[in-house]
């Protein structure tokens, strides 16, 4: 792959995927419409991921991984409302607006995320060809957004019991977040038919990208930069939530996030210069501001 402006590149493929999403919205009655209100205006991290890694992978039919990695999205936007939730970390704003709960009620936050989890899968399995890719696919994501991954994440995240200690940190962020960041890596590449040992290895290595991110994730909290999309500037800290900056400080997360997007570069870079994507996506993720 050319050398290439990462701003262009990121612009570009959330323009893919908001176009996709506009499609897959329209048309229905108006849940949809509900269900369509909190996912508008992500950034669309996981589905660009997914995206570079099937053309790097050698994937030539775009519109194969479009549904996929919308669905990916879906499942990412179900798990921030319900994050919001007034049980969770009761948040009033997200992605620049009014959370779910806070625009409608909490029933319809609560059924939006059910059903945008539901869809996501139907996504996933959306037409007929590569039956055997797309049941790949199903079974990776599930594996890592349910009790094994995400969820369990955030039971552990708004447990009481938690003590500020880094493998409890570590064992959140995995779960929460870097399982997840991983496997929109992975599922790229499946789409791509990429063989099975080379999609677990660029798993891996999209584990140290998730973890990077919800470094950069902590720091940015205690900043304050996430304010500017709406979020509480420091509200985890405050909580006492088992954050990086709570047990390393600024300065140990920011040198913790530099060693993980330098493992992370180095993984991706084995695989040649058709990988440099996710080299530079690393790269922004370690130095973004929102």
């Amino acid at each position: 792959m050319q050398d290439i402006d990462i701003a262009t590149y990121l612009r570009t493929k959330k323009v893919l995927v908001d176009g996709a999403l506009e499609e897959y919205f329209s048309n229905s009655h108006s849940f949809f419409k509900t269900m369509y209100y909190s996912v508008d205006g992500g950034k669309r991290i996981r589905p660009i991921l997914a995206i570079a890694s099937y053309e790097a992978c050698g994937g030539q039919d775009i519109k194969s991984i479009i549904p996929v990695a919308c669905g990916l999205e879906l499942i990412h936007t179900y798990s921030l409302i319900h994050d919001d939730l007034p049980a969770m970390d009761n948040d009033d704003f997200r992605r620049g607006k009014a959370s779910a709960h806070k625009r409608f009620s909490e029933a319809i936050a609560i059924l939006s995320g059910d059903g945008l989890f539901a869809y996501a899968f139907e996504l996933f399995s959306k037409g007929k060809e590569m039956r055997d890719e797309k049941l790949a696919v199903v079974h990776a994501v599930s594996e890592v957004v349910g009790p094994r991954g995400v969820v369990y994440g955030q039971v552990m995240d708004i447990s009481d019991s938690q003590q500020p200690y880094p493998k409890i940190l570590r064992s959140i962020h995995l779960n929460k977040t870097a399982k997840f960041i991983a496997v929109s890596i992975k599922v790229g590449a499946i789409m791509a038919r990429a063989p099975e040992d080379k999609a677990c290895t660029l798993y891996h290595a999209g584990i140290c990208m998730g973890m990077l991110f919800q470094y950069t994730d902590d720091i940015l909290d205690v900043i304050g930069e996430k304010g500017l999309l709406g979020k509480t500037p420091g509200k985890d800290q405050a909580s006492g939530k088992v954050t990086a900056p709570a047990i390393y400080g600024i300065d140990g997360a920011r040198f913790r996030a530099e060693r993980y997007a330098a493992l992370a570069k180095q993984k991706f870079a084995r695989f040649g210069s058709q990988f440099n994507i996710l080299v530079k996506i690393t790269d922004f993720v370690l130095n973004r501001s929102y």
